[in-house]
């Protein structure tokens, strides 16, 4: 089975990772609670596609979250207010890891963390 990466994909990829990165650094002590405890339920998985759902701590501090998948094509998000969400259509890589993120914003929409799950998907 041969697998050609596709040049978008690698981008987005790259650059969700610059992001991440970058805000990471950026992070005071006092959000340091924010996606402390994230966990991944595989609800679904049909030998290709999942559902996934994920639940983390409540943060008061947090306005809205931006949850997404790097590692499907096409590469996608979706914002929610709850600390939970369920993800359909999850691929992974050729690893069988599928990459995940969520991204809390306060209310000035300003990046308070983030934060990358890899769910094995068997």
């Amino acid at each position: 089975m041969e697998f050609y990466f596709d040049m978008k994909v690698i981008f987005n990829s790259f650059t969700l990772f610059l992001i991440l990165s970058l805000s990471m650094l950026s992070l005071g002590a006092a959000h340091a609670e924010s996606l402390d405890d994230v966990s991944a339920t595989i609800l679904e998985f049909d030998g290709t596609s999942a559902s996934v759902k994920l639940t983390w701590n409540h943060d008061d501090v947090v306005h809205d979250y931006d949850v997404g998948c790097v590692s499907c094509i096409p590469n996608f998000s979706e914002k929610t207010n709850q600390d939970e969400i369920v993800l359909q259509n999850i691929t992974s890589f050729t690893n069988h890891n599928a990459l995940l993120y969520i991204i809390a914003y306060d209310n000035n929409s300003e990046i308070i963390t983030a934060k990358q799950i890899i769910v094995e998907l068997r």
